[in-house]
């Protein structure tokens, strides 16, 4: 019951943890490049951030682009 229940929300959500786990960690690559980015402590919140923020548009528009 459980596992069906995780299994249906990760099908469901996919594209949301896709653009948090996948594209946040490249952006926060990204970000780290940066001299002056490189120092801040809020670097992986914005990269996180963001990438859960593309996943969601994707997973409302159905589509990532």
């Amino acid at each position: 019951m459980f596992v069906e229940k995780f299994l249906n929300h990760i099908s469901n959500w996919g594209k949301l943890w896709f653009g948090l786990i996948f594209l946040g960690n490249i952006f926060n690559e990204i970000l780290e490049k940066f001299n002056i980015l490189s120092g801040s402590s809020y670097v992986w919140v914005l990269s996180f951030g963001l990438g859960a923020l593309i996943g969601l548009i994707g997973k409302i528009r159905g589509a990532w682009l």
